[in-house]
């Protein structure tokens, strides 16, 4: 029996060993981490070995558990081989969703949860593009799966030396039950009330270390796992807690003008902030947009409230944040009563489209625009012209807006339009007619941004024709932002900034809005152009010139509010945070001691508090609407 514990420890070692080398690669791929001082690393590898053990004790529970088998069965030939299948067949599914975020962490921010396991539906087409882009990634994995192959077969087991161990009864009996506490301790991540969660690594190191802590695989477990929210009861007065932040809103009357007003919402796939000129003292990829900003209603500090398309599409158009460890749609609560703008303003006579040059099914989008009383939907299914489909995501953006524009016009107005563009997600595909048109940026996205840009401005000529346009007013964002150089975005909060604009054909003053905004105040905006009469539910934090407004994110564990210029993380019902942009930019000073500040860390701490009740409520009890 002793021999089995001592072969278990070292093909469990191996699995360990192979784990800090996947932590090692995903450092070493990712720059972004690279300027963290050499001690911070290492603290992070350190803690990262608790959610390794954790996410390969339930990977290699029934590998552990044979171990534990009576001697005779343990020396059988069959036996030996079905453990070294199980054995390779964990390493290979531990290394594999390892590396796939190798790949996709500099897209998304972030290490992916169980919703890769949905996108896998939706790769169809684009697994070549993948394997063939990412190729060195493909050898290394393979590399490492045989690494596991050739150690495994070197850690020599003989029948013979284990037949002739004469455990006791009482010892054998005692060993197995202390292998068993182990790893039961091991799987839950140590010996605390609460098993270990990713939140947990907030407590421990930088925000922007986190991903480099846990591994994927943990994080895949623990969100398919989740059994939901838990209630929270920060506040026990209802009428405290409506103070702090009230769901419930109403729009302040505009004059008469805007009571039908067309709203044409355009979201652009990956539009981070690094990449638009008029943000950024005019270096970037979206000419057409920078012109256009100089003639209309700016947002200076609007956030995404998540880092993929389907934590932001109802984030924009229902206020609906993704404020826990899956997004809203994978989430329990996806088939809950929801409302959208489209369901507004239907209310009012207008008619509501949502337009996506995606596959139908893309991320259920067809099935939220239909639970949330949206309106139409249109996706790749609807598109006339079978040529144009870019044979990895969709239609192109230049023929597909084109085909948007021209709908607008064969529709029953007023009308609110939605339009979810696709080209500049990855792989970043061309036309193969447009190769030539745009140049190579410093990042692959950047053609691709360019190229989107260019078919928005045909985009507006062909609008700009209609009997519609003039009196429409135009917002346009994105879904999320993707990968960014400048280290300014690829702070916690940075990598979350995208543009927002309103533009108005009637109405062509500039105006720069410096308020914080995020995606779940579009809703606001929408209501507010329409003079919406009624009550509505939002998470949106509201538009406030005096900046009382803030945003909200979950990411990495733990929760962000930013309130320009201050950032507070809020994990295990505590700041552990605050930054201060204007002095920080780069967030690297913790000011959440400094007296300075006590009253900022006080406030958005009890603000934080406050939407998380709100939120992890109405959305357990089904009454966000």
């Amino acid at each position: 029996m002793f021999l089995t514990v001592q072969i278990l420890i070292k093909r469990f070692s191996l699995a360990l060993v192979t784990a800090s080398i996947c932590r090692v690669l995903f450092l070493v791929l990712n720059k972004v981490l690279w300027a963290f001082p050499a001690a911070q690393l290492a603290e992070s590898f350190f803690f990262g070995l608790a959610y390794d053990i954790s996410s390969l004790v339930y990977i290699h529970g029934i590998f552990i558990g044979l171990h534990l088998l009576p001697i005779k069965i343990f020396n059988r030939v069959k036996t030996q081989q079905f453990l070294f299948s199980l054995f390779m067949l964990g390493q290979f599914l531990f290394i594999f969703f390892n590396f796939v975020d190798m790949g996709l962490y500099p897209i998304v921010g972030r290490r992916s949860g169980s919703e890769l396991l949905a996108m896998a539906n939706e790769t169809d087409g684009l697994v070549l593009k993948y394997l063939t882009g990412y190729w060195y990634l493909l050898v290394l994995l393979f590399g490492l799966v045989y690494l596991n192959y050739f150690v495994y077969k070197k850690i020599k087991y003989t029948t013979t030396s284990a037949a002739n161990e004469s455990d006791s009864w009482l010892s054998a009996i005692l060993l197995r039950f202390g292998v068993l506490v182990l790893v039961f301790v091991g799987g839950r991540g140590g010996l605390k009330l609460m098993p270990l969660n990713p939140f947990d690594a907030a407590l421990n190191t930088r925000a922007e270390l986190i991903p480099l802590v846990i591994n994927t695989p943990f994080n895949m477990i623990v969100s398919m796992q989740s059994a939901g929210l838990k209630e929270k009861k920060y506040f026990n007065d209802e009428v405290q807690l409506i103070a702090n932040f009230n769901p419930i809103k109403q729009v302040i009357p505009k004059d008469n003008s805007a009571l039908k007003r067309n709203i044409v919402l355009i979201i652009v796939e990956s539009l981070g902030k690094e990449y638009v000129g008029f943000y950024n003292n005019g270096k970037g990829y979206t000419p057409f947009l920078d012109s256009l900003m100089k003639h209309s209603e700016v947002f200076m500090h609007a956030y995404a409230n998540g880092k993929k398309s389907i934590e932001g599409i109802p984030a924009i158009l229902s206020s609906m944040p993704s404020l826990m460890q899956v997004p809203y749609l994978s989430s329990n609560y996806h088939s809950n009563i929801i409302r959208s703008a489209g369901h507004y303003l239907q209310e009012m006579g207008y008619t509501s489209s949502f337009y996506h040059g995606g596959k139908n099914g893309t991320m259920s989008f067809d099935n939220y625009i239909a639970l949330s009383n949206s309106g139409e939907y249109f996706g790749k299914n609807e598109y006339p012209v079978s040529a144009d489909f870019d044979g990895f995501w969709g239609i192109s953006d230049r023929p597909y807006l084109q085909y948007v524009a021209k709908q607008i016009g064969n529709s029953k107005f007023p009308s609110f339009t939605s339009v979810f563009t696709l080209t500049s997600h990855h792989p970043y595909q061309l036309p193969v007619a447009e190769l030539s048109r745009f140049k190579a940026g410093s990042l692959p996205i950047h053609k691709t941004i360019a190229y989107t840009d260019d078919a928005l401005r045909d985009f507006f000529k062909t609008a700009s024709k209609q009997d519609w346009y003039a009196n429409t007013t135009f917002i346009i964002t994105a879904d999320h932002s993707a990968e960014n150089e400048n280290a300014y975005y690829q702070t916690p909060q940075g990598k979350f900034e995208i543009p927002l604009i309103m533009y108005r054909p009637m109405e062509v003053l500039p105006k720069k809005r410096f308020e914080t905004v995020s995606q779940t105040d579009m809703l606001q905006l929408i209501l507010e152009e329409t003079n919406y009469p009624k009550p509505y539910f939002s998470f949106g934090s509201g538009l406030n010139t005096d900046n009382t407004g803030c945003v909200m994110q979950f990411h990495d564990g733990y929760h962000q509010i930013i309130q320009w210029p201050f950032v507070l993380n809020f994990a295990n019902d505590k700041a552990t945070g605050l930054f201060h942009l204007e002095q920080d930019s780069l967030m690297k000073i913790n000011q959440i001691e400094n007296p300075l500040y006590v009253n900022k860390r006080d406030s958005l701490t009890i603000k934080a508090k406050a939407i998380i009740q709100t939120f992890n409520g109405h959305v357990i009890h089904n009454t966000a609407h």
